[in-house]
């Protein structure tokens, strides 16, 4: 006889986390396999047609790359001296504003050394940004994100030391695996299993877990060593205890935090900065985009629409198009006298948007390399600083930036925008020595965003709720008369570039449809 479904499942989650459930499920049928990735619509003949666009982030851009390539005239309205939106890499000399401070990046110069406040990693399976990265000519690299050589650190447990990754996760399976095997010949299985069966399913958690012939887990070469091999065998480390790592919140979405669906041990980046990105569309678009437009007002003007902007001068301009297609950021766009229907407002209303925020510093010694023999990626601590990044690129350089927090939770996520940028630089500091001890000595000319705070922005990405994504979400997808909308916030990929790609392609259906349609009008 053969394990229940449910069984198995429990097994393998229990086993492999939450992205071996996934893959599991999906191969048993029990979930959808998403279509693979067919590329924009086809758009009919655009014979100069125009279509305005808001926004020149990575939605706005594809909007406008692919309407031009159809003969459509587009134009593109940007309130920002840049393009990219959100898609954003600092270097020396940049500037961050915020609402109520300013900060100057004063790093020195090199590839290596940027910021990405923003977005700072592709999947392997967002083939839409990455088809327009190939398309446009972006050169990526691997990035290493989910590093077993990093650290993770709870204040609760481990006396607040940090544990390496490898041993807490390791370890833990260890112990999993272990009373997973010893439980091979108990009631609690749904069903039993075959004489044959069970032996072998013993030699699967003996090998997942590392376990000797008793069945029991005493360490293994995974969760790492004392002494390191060398001419003689090395000494393991002894395991970490059980008690701690329970006591622990290791488990609670780090463990198995490279195995979620949209996160991998290894991702992708441009050589030089996510931002580079949104700094070749732009330059491919050139004039398509006009910069410091900023929008005030959204009229219908019959059966097209009519928006009022005021350019970089200030001087007030208007453009009347007949499909007008926004990419403002919910939170933004709430605030622009608009005459929407009144369900579209109370949906642009019901949005949440999420108060990330992250710290970087140019360190004058890549010390985590050199003490830690940490290449890339990502340590956690259970302090507001969250996630501290360390750099893929320019690996045994003499300098490299770090990023020593990461932050998304809302309370931390407020309070870090409410406090002015020095006092967040010796905030993070202070987080980072508990994982580095001494790093302060090396860590200089630190510089903050907080999206909250961001002009243009007002925070990092959309969060819907269960009630908005049922109600106000179907509805803003349907567009408003002359006005369609976009952005990563109308997708089910919110918070990633791919969104915005996926979100883009739909809008592109939208406008072909509604081309035909008239064309076919007598």
């Amino acid at each position: 006889m053969s394990l229940s479904r449910r069984a198995l499942i429990h097994l393998v989650g229990h086993a492999g986390g939450v992205g071996a459930v996934y893959r599991t499920m999906a191969a048993m049928g029990l979930l959808p396999i998403p279509a693979a990735y067919a590329g924009p619509p086809a758009l009919p003949p655009g014979n100069g047609a125009r279509v305005l666009v808001l926004g020149a982030g990575i939605a706005g851009m594809v909007l406008a790359w692919e309407l031009g390539r159809a003969g459509y005239e587009v134009s593109v309205l940007e309130a920002r001296t840049r393009a990219g939106g959100r898609n954003w890499s600092l270097r020396a000399g940049d500037e961050i504003v915020e609402t109520n401070s300013m900060q100057r990046v004063r790093w020195g110069t090199g590839e290596h050394l940027y910021f990405n406040p923003g977005p700072a990693r592709i999947p392997w399976h967002h083939e839409g940004i990455l088809a327009y990265c190939r398309e446009l000519g972006v050169k990526l690299e691997v990035m290493s994100n989910d590093n077993r050589g990093a650290f993770l650190h709870d204040d609760a447990a481990f006396g607040a030391r940090p544990q390496r990754n490898a041993a807490v996760i390791n370890d833990a399976r260890g112990y999993v695996a272990e009373l997973a095997a010893k439980a091979v010949d108990q009631e609690q299985l749904a069903h039993p299993v075959s004489p044959e069966n069970r032996e072998r399913l013993r030699d699967f958690l003996r090998a997942f877990g590392a376990l000797d012939r008793d069945l029991v887990y005493r360490g293994s070469s995974r969760a790492g060593f004392v002494i390191p091999p060398d001419v003689g065998q090395g000494t393991l480390n002894q395991p970490l205890d059980l008690r701690q790592l329970l006591l622990s919140d290791f488990w609670y979405g780090r463990m198995e935090f490279g195995e979620s669906h949209q996160q991998a041990a290894t991702m992708m980046q441009p050589v030089g900065g996510m931002g580079v990105i949104g700094q070749t569309f732009g330059r491919k678009l050139g004039p398509v985009i006009t910069y410091g437009a900023t929008v005030t007002a959204l009229r219908r003007d019959g059966e097209a629409a009519r928006v009022i902007w005021q350019d970089m001068a200030g001087v007030a301009q208007a453009s009347t198009a007949q499909i007008v297609v926004c990419t403002i950021p919910l939170s933004v766009l709430r605030g622009i006298d608009a005459d929407f229907a009144p369900e579209i407002r109370a949906a642009i209303a019901s949005v949440d948007y999420v108060p990330a925020a992250k710290v970087a510093f140019e360190a004058q010694r890549r010390f985590w390399e050199i003490e830690d023999g940490i290449y890339g990626g990502i340590s956690w601590t259970s302090r507001d600083a969250t996630q501290l990044w360390y750099p893929s690129a320019g690996i045994h350089q003499k300098k490299g930036v770090l990023v020593g927090a990461y932050i998304w939770s809302d309370d931390p996520g407020n309070a870090f925008a409410a406090k002015p940028p020095a006092q967040r630089l010796e905030d993070t500091i202070t987080d980072d020595e508990v994982i580095h001890p001494g790093c302060r000595a090396h860590l200089r000319k630190g510089v903050s965003v907080a999206w909250k705070n961001v002009p243009f922005s007002n925070g990092a990405w959309a969060e819907w709720s269960r009630d908005a994504r049922a109600l106000g979400y179907r509805r803003l997808l349907d567009g408003d008369g002359p006005f369609l909308f976009c952005g990563e916030h109308l997708s089910y990929v919110n918070g990633w570039q791919e969104g915005a790609v996926r979100s883009a392609h739909h809008v592109l259906g939208q406008i072909a449809d509604r081309v035909r349609g008239a064309a076919a009008q007598p």
